[in-house]
């Protein structure tokens, strides 16, 4: 038993990213134009389920070690957006907060768990 696949992090970190890459890109276009927006927070939670989706990917390509995939995929798929996000930022002349990231993170760890959660009980007969 392993507690990490690559290929079940690398298979969930891409669906995650495939979602939460361009809805992320939407929220911030909104948030530009408008920042008090009704739609913002459905957004926000769009891109956490994206998250929590591409941990239920990886649970399900490796039933061994279900929740340590899931949480890897999403923190791996928050990593690359997170980069991308602070590429964007810092040539923008904008400041990072770091604090805001950390949140996030946390967030995404979190939908990955419950991802994988989700996928564990589906594969669990009742």
């Amino acid at each position: 038993m392993t507690l990490l696949d690559r290929i079940a992090v690398i298979k969930g970190s891409a669906v995650a990213i495939a979602i939460c890459l361009p809805v992320t890109i939407l929220a911030n276009v909104i948030h530009d134009e408008n920042p008090d927006s009704a739609l913002l927070p459905l957004l926000f939670v769009a891109v956490a389920a994206g998250f929590g989706v591409g941990g239920f990917v990886a649970a399900r390509t490796n039933d061994d070690a279900p929740f340590s995939n899931g949480a890897l995929a999403a923190l791996a798929a928050f990593a690359v957006i997170q980069g991308i996000a602070i590429v964007v930022r810092l040539a923008g002349g904008r400041s990072i907060r770091v604090g805001a990231i950390v949140g996030a993170a946390l967030i995404a760890y979190a939908a990955g768990i419950i991802g994988a959660a989700l996928a564990r009980r589906k594969a669990t007969p009742s």
